[in-house]
């Protein structure tokens, strides 16, 4: 049996819990309820996704390989270091650069590899958490330059590996919007050719309140209690 002074010290526990407890679902009932809609809203987001818009801050990275390359390499990569769209939208890469090469001189790109890499940086003006970028897009380049005027030069992109990802309370879908890009020689449009891609947002799960954890581990540690004074009444 417990003496008075330890079930005084239970009823006293349990009460402080209890109210706790109603105080924390008081608080949080309206976060609970939009939680409550937000998994509906997520649900059918699974079977049907709806894009929101977004504005987006990001910035990409971009090398190209050496391998597979007979001739003077000539092909380089300016990435977009600062480039801003509001989703769902198209958007640049960053840009193929075909380099000058003499008359009369060619170079052949054979399977030769090359690696981009798109990172979000701000989501309607602030870093999000979590974020799973950056992103890696990869690809090889086939074909020849010859002289400073022609191109036969395709860069084709692998299939995205990580296609969906979140950034804050946001899943994101990535494409490439052409799986096959021509090349440009150096004598059109300053031997750039641009690379793009094609970004939509939906709805991400719903983050759990700090109310609805607090009620979470209120119940955890009052059924811990229950088992410990229980086991100690049948012991006494």
């Amino acid at each position: 049996m417990l003496n008075s002074g330890r079930w005084a010290v239970l009823r006293s526990t349990v009460a402080s819990l209890g109210v706790c407890a109603l105080m924390a679902h008081s608080a949080g009932a309206s976060t609970i309820d939009t939680t409550s809609t937000t998994d509906a809203t997520t649900t059918a987001a699974t079977t049907a996704p709806i894009s929101v818009p977004s504005s987006m801050n990001y910035a990409t990275s971009g090398s190209i390989g050496l391998t597979g390359i007979t001739g003077p390499n000539v092909i380089s990569f300016i990435p977009e270091v600062s480039g801003a769209f509001t989703t769902p939208s198209a958007f640049s890469l960053g840009s193929f650069v075909v380099g000058y090469l003499p008359s009369g001189i060619s170079t052949t790109y054979n399977q030769t590899p090359f690696s981009l890499t798109y990172t979000t940086l701000n989501v309607d003006g602030t870093s999000p958490t979590p974020n799973e970028s950056p992103i890696t897009i990869t690809g090889f380049l086939n074909g020849t330059i010859a002289g400073s005027s022609q191109s036969g030069v395709v860069a084709t992109f692998d299939p995205i590996k990580y296609s969906s990802f979140l950034t804050g309370s946001f899943i994101n879908n990535l494409s490439v919007l052409d799986p096959q890009v021509s090349l440009v020689p150096s004598t059109t449009n300053g031997g750039r050719t641009t690379a793009q891609a094609h970004l939509t947002t939906s709805p991400g799960p719903p983050i759990p309140e700090p109310t609805t954890i607090a009620l979470f581990a209120t119940a955890i540690v009052g059924f811990g209690l229950k088992k410990r004074f229980g086991r100690g009444s049948k012991l006494a």
